[in-house]
């Protein structure tokens, strides 16, 4: 049986059916169990959803039993250490064999990273690497998600439009979060987790992509012209937080896109996760997959 945190997210969700589908028992754990997202995954085959909040360390410690392998997935938020170290604590309490754990953008992840979340994911990773003792454990680490650009298609887009802080022709190698929750759920089922102890691995896509080929892949996809614009920092903070972001969060979000105009996120995918799962998913095919359900131009 394998636990799986963070199961109605993009990643964690993904890592859920790729498990289902090779036959595993999985719980899936959720903070709630009646929202949407979780509803799909009740209907998976050996798939139990269970609604626990990882703060509550008495409460996790109980579904644990039986554990084979656990993949940790975890938005980034104020109690994301606290979370995240019950989580790692129950897996190494309950014999787990084998934890895989979603980090963030390697090149930015240290105790003393200027992103706050990217601190908070250095802490989390010293606690594995320290209190694991037998259990295996990996980190996965992947680029910028292509589902961040649902900022585009609901919020942008209507304005025929997609701006952010960087040139319009900086690339960077952005992920299909589909692809990373498969890579999870395939290295988890690995008959010799040995192999990946210790490891931290990046995860690009298969391509590297402009702001500039987005807007053209998006005027395709709608059939009228779309536009890159570069903004200031301050001014895309101020669009993330009317769009719903907490302000540290934003501000923290701009570490990434520094690193993105530096061409520094370009980086190719390790070679154990090429061997293992290539990641295969497409701007271009995520682009014609959502940009249909932006709303009219205002």
């Amino acid at each position: 049986m394998f636990i799986v945190a963070g199961a109605s997210g993009n990643v964690g969700s993904a890592a859920v059916r790729k498990l289902a589908e090779s036959g595993a028992a999985v719980k899936a754990l959720t903070r709630s169990s009646t929202s949407d997202k979780v509803a799909p995954l009740k209907d998976l085959a050996n798939v139990e959803v269970v609604e626990c909040d990882l703060t509550d360390k008495s409460a996790l410690a109980s579904v644990f039993a039986g554990a084979k392998g656990a993949i940790l997935t975890y938005g980034n938020c104020k109690e994301q250490v606290e979370a995240e170290k019950n989580f790692i604590d129950c897996a190494v309490a309950a014999g787990c064999l084998f934890l895989v754990k979603i980090g963030t953008v390697r090149c930015y992840t240290a105790e003393d990273s200027p992103c706050e979340y990217a601190r908070y994911h250095a802490e989390i990773e010293k606690h594995l690497a320290e209190t694991a003792g037998a259990m295996k454990w990996a980190v996965l680490s992947p680029n910028w998600f292509i589902s961040n650009h649902l900022g585009d298609v609901f919020g942008t887009l209507p304005n025929n439009v997609v701006v952010y802080p960087v040139s319009p022709d900086s690339k960077t190698s952005m992920v299909d979060t589909r692809d990373v929750g498969d890579i999870a759920a395939k290295m988890i089922l690995a008959s010799d987790a040995s192999a990946y102890h210790g490891l931290k691995l990046d995860i690009s896509g298969p391509e590297a992509v402009s702001l500039a080929q987005m807007a053209q892949l998006y005027s395709e996809a709608l059939g009228r012209p779309v536009t890159a614009i570069k903004c200031s920092n301050d001014e895309w903070i101020a669009g993330a937080i009317g769009a719903g972001f907490q302000e540290w969060h934003a501000r923290a979000v701009t570490t990434h896109f520094e690193k993105w105009e530096e061409g520094a996120l370009c980086f190719p995918t390790a070679p154990e996760v090429l061997a293992l799962a290539p990641p295969q998913r497409t701007v271009a095919a995520w682009i014609k997959e959502w940009a249909p359900r932006s709303p009219p131009p205002a």
